[in-house]
């Protein structure tokens, strides 16, 4: 073959890959603006603003037939943790959630798990299964899931003593994570 036939001709490929990759790019940097927000302790719009007020009954670890309202907590760091005894993840944060509370009870953290799917009967005998000692509360019409704009369980939601959002975490959140968002709020 002669150097004249081995030169390569231009097939115009080019034109079609570059901007396909660009599209790709783009497209995975809307998706990562997002989904991350969702991911990250401050990301939520709710972060920096005060957390809506709850007024919601024990279910379970206070009196029975009372009720627990935020505000009373006002002053202290709290943790409301929206969940479901049917969601497996919420069944992985539970125990995490307990040694939390165990540790910082005495610190000025409160924790509260917020029931969204069960009959009181069902929270109290998860919360004894599970061996959890902080109040159970019920949100039976679902009204705090909403002030919370909750869509997926577990949520975690950090307020800090002044009663604002300090940090909205969606799925597990791992104890060493919790210790740190703590430590800010305390």
């Amino acid at each position: 073959m002669s150097s004249s036939t081995m030169h390569r001709q231009d097939d115009g490929s080019g034109k079609f890959l570059y901007p396909a990759i660009a599209a790709i790019l783009a497209v995975s940097a809307l998706f990562g603006m997002a989904v991350l927000p969702h991911l990250a302790p401050g990301g939520h719009s709710m972060v920096g603003k005060p957390g809506p007020d709850l007024t919601l009954p024990v279910a379970a670890n206070g009196d029975p037939g009372a009720r627990m309202q935020l505000r009373d907590l006002q002053g202290q760091a709290v943790i409301l943790d929206f969940w479901a005894s049917w969601c497996g993840p919420c069944g992985i944060q539970a125990p995490i959630l307990e040694r939390i509370a165990r540790r910082y009870e005495n610190k000025g953290l409160v924790v509260l798990g917020i029931n969204v799917d069960d009959p009181s009967a069902v929270a109290r005998q998860y919360a004894a299964h599970k061996g959890l000692s902080y109040p159970i509360l019920l949100d039976e019409a679902r009204d705090a899931s909403a002030q919370y704009d909750v869509d997926k369980l577990p949520t975690l939601v950090v307020l800090d003593k002044e009663g604002k959002v300090a940090a909205y975490l969606t799925a597990i959140v791992d104890e060493a994570s919790l210790d740190a968002i703590i430590a800010q709020v305390l």
